[in-house]
């Protein structure tokens, strides 16, 4: 799932929109003075009920608490559109007939026609304002930083690309020296990105998981590599991954440090698809 589809309210959804459009406009075509008094508490019964979930739909609330705000106010809108129905009635009523004076020969039309306009209007600015939370909720990410690189990270960087002799391995080492670190948190974290002066050569293939691996014994006896990624022929980032597939649910948080040079052993794939070590 991606992080749009995570964070899109329903209120912002076009399907929300396009329902609650119709449902605001046939409910203006019904004429309350027509309908006799078991009728009118059903009608009003559904209203309320739309309404109470139109409000729980649009308001903005948390989701914790005993109670969350959006439940509360959705009964409370309930509430309320139930104890004035009679009086709403009374003013459609009004407007209607305010309406055929002003000359219009089909006035719920009409009627019909601005609410589900004002439904449509409420729509599109709640979705307006999905995208901005959600494009602010990305220009929300920790500010990002710049500092030297670790020692760590170069020896492991440095041993995983002389390892043997592969084409752009040359030019990933001259990146190397001049590489920094990109960072968003002082704390430890198993990935280390790169920030490459733009001047420097860039190996080819441009995009690529550098096929020497650096494995080592994590703990809990998982066995882990160090990959380092290849982007737009630059340095990108090293990372960390379990050597096998079925242990990467084990990988997340398991670092609080770099391994020493002494812990890794360097391997590469051979034409079968075998990691296999190589002989330094």
């Amino acid at each position: 799932m991606s992080f749009d589809q995570q964070h899109r309210p329903m209120n912002a959804s076009p399907v929300f929109g396009i329902i609650s459009t119709v449902v605001a406009g046939g409910l203006s075509l019904i004429d309350a003075s027509k309908l006799d008094a078991p009728q009118r508490r059903a009608v009003h019964a559904v209203t309320a009920a739309l309404t109470g979930f139109y409000v729980a739909a649009t308001i903005a609330g948390s989701k914790k608490g005993l109670v969350p705000l959006k439940t509360t106010a959705g009964i409370a809108a309930t509430g309320i559109a139930l104890h004035f129905a009679d009086a709403g009635d009374t003013i459609e009523l009004r407007f209607q007939e305010k309406l055929r004076e002003a000359g219009a020969k089909h006035p719920r039309r009409w009627m019909a026609v601005a609410a589900a306009a004002a439904t449509f209007a409420g729509y599109l600015s709640d979705r307006t304002a999905a995208r901005k939370s959600r494009f602010e909720a990305v220009l929300g990410h920790p500010d990002e930083h710049e500092r030297v690189l670790d020692s760590g990270v170069r020896t492991i960087a440095e041993g995983i690309l002389g390892a043997r002799d592969i084409p752009g391995a040359p030019e990933l080492l001259a990146q190397l020296a001049s590489a920094r670190e990109v960072y968003w948190d002082e704390e430890f974290t198993s990935t280390a990105h790169f920030r490459i002066p733009d001047e420097l050569p860039r190996a080819v293939p441009h995009n690529q998981v550098f096929p020497v691996r650096a494995q080592f014994t994590g703990p809990g006896g998982t066995l882990l590599q160090l990959l380092l990624h290849i982007y737009d022929g630059k340095l990108d980032m090293l990372t960390v991954d379990a050597a096998d597939p079925d242990d990467s649910d084990y990988v997340d948080g398991v670092l609080q440090n770099w391994p020493e040079p002494t812990e890794v052993t360097h391997v590469i794939e051979d034409p079968d698809g075998r990691t296999v070590p190589i002989d330094e």
